[in-house]
């Protein structure tokens, strides 16, 4: 065991940290404050929650749904106000707790991210000048740091100070990238594991005028100070460029910059649920028809599964028609009791299938050759314990994962997998645990029905991603024509945010008679009949 904070835990095999399990939760209802207030009573909640978790915000309808549905029976203590008088409540509750403030200055957002840093290893809470005026000018609490006395122009200039004089106090844990612009929800676990946070372009090759340094070198230095097996927390600004920066380094990127109240969801137990009545489907043998299988997207992305899926999980079309959905082999790990959510829930008709690329959102072609087995042994073993028996892997050529806008354009893979030796790395690491397809593509539209078998895993490549129903029945239909054979087997990714399952209902009404509908591991059985 490896710990580097009091109540906070890490073990050898655990890849997220443990917290102290909650003894009661104080709820505090943040809607209606302002997003600098937000920012505030995340790196608060952060403070607060890393010896033992103790606060739940509310922010959205979204938490108050899950504070009903998962925790309602965890003692719990309502702040007796609103908005930004619940701020105010939630400092003076624990103003004992905090060492001081860090103001950020406005007219560089990146220094939002600069004091979220500093709050983690001074136990300090962040505002902004106009929050410390208004809220806080009474406050016994010191000014640690005003981040407006620095002479930065730039983000550059801020990251570079921060990685000289505070990423070497960090975790060697975790690594967090934010959108300084945006309300991340993350920014609570991030204080309380005290990890670096960061906001760089990996498509900036060359330095700005009268800097020495690129945005992507400096990413590249901040990245040399993980070991392999770090976790790269957040989001990125372009996911094809980081992914594989932060893949080269033996690190998985955990999407997960929107989701909010994260200790207290790796802190809960689950709590026992009522499963559906098993259905039965029934058996499918090949005729002379087409077949198609839809895969929702972005299953790897653990603020998806708090927001977007809750709700088009609960779109009633679900549960009438076959669809697979990707989902984290982690998120039992990082919030138990939202996979029990969802794995209880689950009808026959829904498909869990491991989101890219199983642990973590890796590609293999740029992961440590070295380091390949372990990481898809403990994909296997994360998919057995959720009997999971497809995993969606995303890869990305030379050229794509430049990042370039004109150069990636010349790629015609798109983000398929395509190496050999990773296809038999892969059949030999994960059919041992009971993995047998492997659904690989996306963003890129080949129209082309393409699978292989490879020793005992079959894989298939997507035929593209679409987000509208019109785009969706213009794919099928230009397969269904390049393509005269029958049976024939196609598989579509569906773009999470824009499609629902009504959406793919009134796709399959405008198809017609001739094609049958079923999940990604029927149409795999039905490829090998």
């Amino acid at each position: 065991m490896n710990s580097n904070s009091s109540g906070l835990q890490w073990f050898d095999k655990r890849f997220l940290p443990a917290f102290q399990a909650p003894v009661q939760l104080t709820i505090y209802d943040l809607r209606g404050a302002s997003r600098d207030e937000l920012i505030t009573a995340t790196v608060a909640a952060g403070i607060v929650n890393r010896a033992q978790v103790q606060v739940y915000l509310i922010t959205s309808d979204d938490d108050a749904f899950w504070l009903e549905q998962i925790f309602a029976r965890i003692p719990q203590d309502w702040a007796a106000s609103y908005g930004s008088a619940a701020l105010i409540e939630l400092l003076n509750m624990h103003l004992s707790d905090f060492k001081g403030l860090v103001i950020y200055n406005p007219a560089l957002p990146d220094t939002i991210n600069i004091a979220t840093t500093m709050a983690g290893l001074q136990d300090a809470i962040i505002v902004s000048p106009a929050v410390a005026e208004a809220l806080l000018a009474d406050s016994p609490l010191p000014v640690l740091d005003d981040l407006r006395r620095y002479a930065w122009q730039t983000r550059l200039q801020a990251y570079q100070w921060a990685r000289q004089h505070l990423q070497p106090q960090c975790s060697v844990h975790l690594l967090a990238g934010l959108d300084p612009g945006a309300f991340c929800g993350l920014r609570s676990f991030v204080v309380a594991t005290r990890s670096f946070v960061y906001w760089l372009d990996s498509r900036k090759y060359l330095p700005a005028a009268g800097d020495k340094l690129s945005e992507r070198s400096l990413l590249q230095q901040l990245l040399a100070f993980y070991a392999p097996g770090s976790v790269h927390m957040g989001w990125v600004i372009h996911e094809q460029s980081a992914v594989a920066m932060a893949s080269a380094v033996g690190m998985a990127v955990v999407a997960s910059d929107y989701v909010l109240n994260l200790e207290v969801w790796m802190a809960c137990p689950v709590m026992p649920m009522p499963a559906l009545p098993p259905t039965k489907l029934r058996p499918h043998r090949p005729r002379k028809k087409i077949y198609v299988a839809f895969t929702m997207s972005d299953g790897d992305n653990l603020q998806y599964c708090q927001h977007r899926l809750r709700t088009i999980w609960n779109d009633p079309a679900r549960g009438t028609l076959p669809l697979g959905w990707t989902f984290p082999p982690l998120l039992p790990e990082a919030a138990p009791a939202l996979a029990a959510y969802y794995t209880s829930t689950a009808t026959a008709y829904d498909e869990l299938i491991a989101g890219p690329s199983g642990l973590g959102y890796i590609y293999p072609s740029c992961w440590p050759k070295h380091l390949l087995k372990p990481f898809f042994q403990q994909t296997g073993a994360l998919m057995q314990a959720l009997e999971m028996t497809t995993l969606d892997v995303l890869d990305v050529d030379p050229v794509y994962r430049t990042g370039l806008p004109l150069v990636a354009a010349l790629s015609l893979k798109g983000m398929q997998l395509s190496e050999a030796r990773l296809e038999h790395l892969l059949a030999h690491e994960l059919v041992p645990y009971g993995v047998k397809n492997i659904l690989s593509g996306a963003g890129f539209t080949g129209k082309i029905a393409r699978w292989k078998q490879v020793g005992e895993l079959a894989i298939y490549h997507h035929l593209g991603f679409t987000d509208s129903v019109e785009r969706t029945v213009r794919l099928i239909r230009l397969s269904s024509l390049l393509f005269r054979r029958r049976p024939l087997f196609l598989s579509v990714y569906l773009i999470a945010w824009k499609m629902t399952p009504s959406l793919v209902a009134q796709v399959m009404e405008q198809l017609g008679e001739e094609y049958e509908f079923v999940l990604p591991k029927t149409l795999f059985s039905l490829l090998s009949k």
